[in-house]
């Protein structure tokens, strides 16, 4: 595999020495579509900020193509090994491009992780409250980042609940908090160069 110029518009053509065209002689499996779009995400994310989506588009479709050429001669590991690393390929494709716009997946990511945190953390503390109320019986009240939490338990039944609208605010303000700094969402407004 000639990988050696891969900053021109035709890159994947030359990085894969053809015309991209596939053969429809071997079909191509599932491993095979899984690890080459784990591949083409991280290079996506490694370019989320670097180039445009119209750019970024168009080369995630070169790559997707010549990679499935290859393997029709290579198996799909040394395809990629041949590539290199994500970071490294994304790089040599964002050079000299000055494109610098949100990091929109990024900021999904980290409100998702905050939210998944966020649960977590409130399951196990109404989790703490049943066990508590599954000994002693009775209704117990308590807070959880301005939540207000019920739990109780008696001879209809054991069950927790929450109310008042700081149930929905406080995970949508933490998701919020998470995602302004880390998507960089200001870039928008920026004027492109």
């Amino acid at each position: 595999m000639n990988i050696e110029d891969k900053n021109s518009d035709n890159a994947a053509q030359q990085l894969f020495g053809g015309s991209g065209a596939l053969s429809k002689s071997k079909r191509l499996g599932v491993r095979h579509a899984m690890g080459r779009n784990w591949y083409l995400f991280k290079v996506e994310w490694y370019l989320e900020s670097k180039v445009s989506g119209r750019r970024r588009k168009s080369i995630l479709a070169d790559l997707r193509e010549g990679i499935d050429a290859e393997t029709h001669t290579f198996s799909l590991q040394k395809v990629l090994a041949g590539l290199g690393r994500p970071g490294e390929l994304a790089a040599s494709y964002a050079e000299g491009e000055h494109t610098s716009g949100p990091l929109w997946g990024t900021g999904v990511a980290a409100a998702m992780i905050i939210l998944l945190a966020y649960w977590l953390f409130f399951s196990t503390f109404v989790a703490g409250m049943l066990a508590i109320v599954g000994q002693t019986g009775g209704e117990f009240e308590a807070h959880f980042l301005f939540v207000k939490v019920l739990a109780f338990s008696g001879d209809n039944g054991v069950g927790i609940g929450w109310s008042g609208k700081a149930a929905l605010w406080v995970p949508l303000v933490l998701a919020a908090a998470a995602f302004i700094p880390t998507s960089r969402f200001w870039r928008i407004f920026t004027r492109r160069r």
